[in-house]
């Protein structure tokens, strides 16, 4: 499955379009609104709001991280939590 190349939604077999540029990189989009926004209007998808760029950006800019230029989805793994182990005092016999 491809991707687009504007809003980052994987595009069904059979649906959306590619566009070659002259210089031979293959744009995919989903649909003629992507298509629009990167090549007529030649808006970043980092600064449109309904972006997957722009949702991971705001996450990373959240966390107090440096701008991002270029963003990428990344699926993020949960480290496990570690649990503290409490100290039982033993009762002296008399």
């Amino acid at each position: 499955m491809a991707e687009c190349s504007f809003c980052g939604e994987k595009i069904k077999p059979g649906t959306g379009f590619l566009f070659v540029k002259k210089d031979g990189t293959a744009l995919f989009f989903c649909s003629r609104k992507c298509e629009k926004n990167l090549l007529k209007l030649k808006r970043k998808p980092i600064a449109t709001k309904w972006t997957k760029a722009y949702a991971y950006a705001k996450e990373l800019n959240k966390t107090g991280s440096k701008k991002v230029k270029k963003a990428k989805v990344v699926e993020k793994k949960e480290k496990p939590k570690k649990v503290k182990k409490k100290k039982v005092r033993k009762k002296k016999k008399r």
